[in-house]
């Protein structure tokens, strides 16, 4: 028995103990259904807010005008929300108004998917009033009731539909991809970081061709930042396993592509990843196999790889040659920063008696091949004694002797 579903399990015996209704709710319940791998526990139940905080020692509000509280039990956060109803969505996001109620169902009733509107007991038992298990056995994703207003009520619903595509390799159901069809314009209300994090859902499913023929069969890509500056036709002829991977490839593409970057507001961290995995695929052609192991990390020498080998576009095998050899080596290369080398700028300025200047790079950037080139040991003396035969000082001037 799942450890979550034990813990949780002492939520809902907690609640009932004290004349309330609780149970498992959403995708753990489809999860737990399925055989998949749990990862979090959802439960709700119809104790108000301010009894759910009375019942448990540990609580945090994160939501109490919603109905939901973070309980905490032997370390582990739970979120329980108490059975509501929704009305209006003027932003196509967030309900205007949000109502308790007392049943169960009624609160089922305003989840986006069949198969995400169960309800489960501490005894197992699921609660399947939308036919979700149905839907689960037939590989179908679908809305619960008129797939319009889901949607209209929630524009993010439309990715999660792709994304499940994507995790679950299940097929939109037709009534509900027209919907998303009809709709596709509303997701351009929702906020771009709930976009880049729906999309990094899906990307990292386990069949994202299928999720991005559902994104250009309902026309949601014209309504995306960046993708909507995507042709269909190079978007379904990529084969990407991370988002990260499908803008560096579109770039690869169409470098046009790049001054549209800025519009999925990533972070720096993934837009310096883009930029060298662009720039890898560059220097791979021309570049010796011991520099791209030195200039790249492992991460991005893995990423341009895995990209090279499932994308067929990518037609030269001296690049994929070169990065599979700097693969190869770099755990054993002698550096793997200028950090690394055994003397430093202060160091050769008292060598040298000289002020720091360019100069500094210079002797560093010989250095730094040398060493890696094995013809130099990353040792100080030893590094004296080759700076002395291959560095001539002219009128001030620092100059490289080569042999």
């Amino acid at each position: 028995m799942h450890e979550l579903f034990i813990l949780g399990g002492e939520i809902l015996k907690t609640l009932k103990s004290n004349g309330f209704e609780g149970y498992f709710v959403g995708g753990c319940v489809r999860d737990y259904y399925m055989g998949r791998t749990v990862n979090d526990v959802d439960i709700t139940t119809n104790a108000l807010p301010d009894q759910i905080e009375s019942l448990f020692p540990q609580t945090i509000d994160v939501g109490k005008e919603h109905g939901t509280i973070i309980v905490r039990i032997s370390g582990v956060s739970f979120e329980v929300t108490t059975y509501r109803t929704e009305e209006g969505y003027s932003d196509f996001r967030r309900p205007d108004r949000v109502s308790f109620t007392n049943r169960l169902y009624t609160d089922l009733e305003r989840r986006d998917f069949t198969m995400n509107a169960m309800a489960m007991d501490e005894d197992f038992k699921i609660l399947d009033p939308y036919s979700g298990k149905a839907d689960i056995a037939d590989g179908i994703i679908r809305t619960v009731g008129c797939p319009r207003e889901r949607f209209g009520e929630d524009a993010l619903r439309m990715l999660r539909a792709a994304r499940f595509s994507s995790q679950l390799q299940f097929d939109v159901e037709t009534a509900t991809q027209d919907a998303m069809t009809e709709s596709a314009k509303y997701l351009e209300h929702v906020a771009v970081e709930r976009t880049v994090a729906e999309l990094v859902k899906l990307y990292g499913g386990k069949d994202n061709l299928k999720a991005k023929h559902v994104l250009v069969k309902t026309g949601i890509t014209a309504h995306l930042p960046f993708f909507k500056h995507v042709c269909e036709t190079s978007f379904l002829k990529t084969r990407p396993e991370s988002l990260l991977e499908e803008i560096a490839l579109q770039i690869w593409l169409d470098e046009d592509l790049y001054d549209a970057l800025n519009t999925l507001k990533l972070s720096n961290e993934m837009k310096n990843e883009i930029n060298q995995i662009l720039k890898l695929s560059e220097d791979a052609a021309h570049e010796d196999y011991l520099m791209l192991a030195y200039s790249f990390s492992d991460r991005i020498l893995s990423v341009a790889s895995s990209m090279m080998g499932t994308n067929p576009f990518f037609s030269s095998s001296l690049k994929v040659q070169n990065i599979a050899a700097a693969i190869g080596v770099k755990s054993d290369l002698p550096i793997h920063s200028q950090k690394d080398i055994a003397i430093d700028g202060k160091q050769l300025m008292a060598y040298f008696n000289l002020p720091g200047g360019k100069w500094i790079r210079t002797i560093m950037e010989a250095l730094e091949e040398e060493i890696l080139c094995g013809n130099l040991k990353n040792d100080k003396y030893e590094i004296m004694k080759w700076m002395d035969a291959h560095v001539e000082i002219e009128t001030g001037h620092i100059k490289i002797i080569k042999e």
